[in-house]
């Protein structure tokens, strides 16, 4: 009986999580420790764990299936759950840890919190609220990227199109020039993803034309589906300064709306040129193969 409920302790799913979440703690803590060393905050803050939790959910959401998780939109819950509770609890440790001993080098907690618990208690509970935000956030990158696997083809390119939008974004909300932040481009990958699509496509079967269609305009779908969710969040966080939205310009919500609006047509057209490239691709691949 033992065994057999170590076996099921033990999935490949569960493991997957358990080095998920050893690596967003590993993050904090690392970042905790070289601000103490004395690290300069603009090159610590490259270690955020934050900002790892997000890639980690889209990394989860794209491997769960192959490891016997996430089949069901149901099962997303307690991943996302988990991962936002637990990369926050650790944050609010070094928090609570910084407070407690003042340790001035480290950003996780600001001098009024320090002999202040009251202030402190605000600032803890400021992180308990930011669990629930990033629990939406979350689900919903593991969302778009579970719904990927109805076209197992669009997982890999799809989720690395959020990857880069993802990247993007935190790169300029950290202030990096824009001739670096440019070379996350989601646009040039959504294009190498075409030839990723034609090439890998025909090894899984989907090597006509009319197979390749509708893959081609899922990605091209879903490269707008990042970019207008990293727009989206740029509108509700404002003191990110990024190119996706500048909510200074006014009329916010009529200009989310355009975006939306403009995020169809726009899909679509890549999803041609994306077909196109991945026909051609997966010809040439076919002629290859037969040669």
């Amino acid at each position: 009986m033992s065994s057999e409920s170590e076996g099921i302790k033990r999935t490949p799913f569960v493991r997957l999580l358990h080095r998920a979440m050893i690596f967003l703690a590993a993050l904090v803590i690392v970042r905790f420790v070289l601000e103490l060393a004395g690290l300069s905050p603009d090159v610590a803050r490259y270690f955020s764990g934050t900002a790892g939790m997000l890639f980690v959910a889209i990394y989860v959401a794209a491997v769960a299936p192959l490891r016997g998780g996430m089949q069901k939109f149901p099962q997303l819950l307690l991943p996302a759950l988990l991962l936002s509770a637990w990369t926050r609890a650790w944050i609010i440790v070094a928090t609570v840890i910084s407070a407690v001993f003042h340790l001035e080098r480290s950003h996780f907690a600001a001098k009024e919190d320090y002999g202040n618990w009251a202030q402190l208690g605000r600032h803890l509970v400021g992180h308990v609220i930011a669990l629930g935000v990033f629990f939406i956030v979350i689900l919903l990158l593991m969302a778009v990227v579970h719904l990927l696997w109805r076209w197992p083809v669009t997982v890999a390119p799809g989720a690395m199109l959020g990857a880069f939008v993802l990247m993007r974004y935190w790169t300029e909300a950290m202030g990096v020039e824009a001739w670096r932040s440019a070379a996350w481009s989601s646009t040039v990958l959504i294009f190498l993803s075409a030839f990723y699509l034609g090439g890998v496509g025909a090894r899984l079967g989907v090597t006509e034309a009319r197979k390749l269609l509708v893959p081609s305009l899922v990605l091209g779908w879903t490269w707008r589906l990042w970019v207008y969710l990293a727009t989206l969040f740029a509108a509700l966080v404002p003191f990110h300064s990024t190119h996706f939205f500048d909510p200074s310009g006014g009329h916010v919500p009529v200009r989310l709306l355009g975006a939306l609006g403009a995020s169809v047509p726009e899909g679509f057209i890549a999803g041609l040129i994306v077909w196109g490239i991945a026909v051609w691709i997966a010809r040439a691949t076919q002629q290859q193969t037969r040669t």
